[in-house]
């Protein structure tokens, strides 16, 4: 059975984790199409019932105790106007398609401009993907409807590819609000609508965001205190011992 000492250190681990992960969210409170990162554990029910015996077997607590793992909030943020026609936020469920050199990967980051061979691409350069491959522009200023059909003079000249996926968490992240499909599931976004001029901002709500980082740093101190009190009972002890 874990000791004190052993719980306490745990703890420690699991708030610095959490600390790390609520810090990341304030650090993209402002970030257009940010998701924030939530902590999830492993059900105490559940951990208690790994460690119940089988027939005839004595009963026992696993050693390990349960750890905190990160989750992706997919929930969507308010759509904000920026008046920039390259400006697309997806009102729904749904990411844009970029072409990267490892292979496609997702974002709901909109905020896209025109690169030197005129293709629409994020801010790092990527392409963003229509329906029949890149989107090549002859200015900055096109017409893009709500199904993501791209016109220029009148015409149509490509439509933008949105994916939504039937299992969001099943998605990789991979940093700079890109993810990779992993065991999500691609599947057409038919009901996902794009605004134009628009950009989504984060879901991060701060102020939570801020009250936990207290609530972590308090814990944290709690149970380094618990260490420290566990430190100082064992020197005591092994002084007395010493005195025979």
């Amino acid at each position: 059975m874990p000791s004190a000492v052993d719980i306490a250190a745990r703890l420690m681990a699991d708030d610095l984790f959490r600390l790390n992960v609520v810090s990341q969210n304030l650090a993209n409170a402002g970030t257009a199409g940010y998701k924030r990162e939530l902590v999830a554990t492993r059900p105490f029910v559940e951990y208690l019932q790994a460690g119940m015996p089988v027939a005839g077997a004595a009963p026992w607590l696993p050693i390990a105790l349960p750890s905190a793992t990160g989750v992706v909030d997919h929930r969507q943020g308010t759509l904000m106007r920026t008046g920039n026609p390259l400006d697309l936020a997806i009102e729904g469920d749904g990411f844009f398609e970029l072409a990267a050199g490892t292979g496609t990967v997702y974002t709901r980051q909109g905020s896209f401009r025109l690169d030197g061979q005129g293709r629409l691409v994020s801010p790092a350069g990527l392409p963003v993907m229509g329906m029949s491959g890149e989107l090549l522009l002859a200015g900055a200023q096109p017409q893009i409807d709500a199904q993501g059909r791209v016109s220029e003079g009148g015409r149509q000249v490509g439509q933008i590819k949105v994916v939504r996926f039937a299992r969001p968490a099943g998605l990789v992240p991979l940093g700079a609000g890109l993810y990779r499909a992993g065991a999500a599931g691609e599947s057409a976004a038919d009901t996902a609508q794009l605004r134009q001029a628009f950009l989504e901002s984060s879901n991060v709500a701060a102020l939570p965001e801020m009250v936990r980082m207290i609530e972590l740093v308090r814990r944290f101190e709690a149970a380094q205190k618990i260490v420290q009190n566990y430190d100082g009972m064992l020197g005591g002890a092994i002084r007395t011992l010493g005195e025979f």
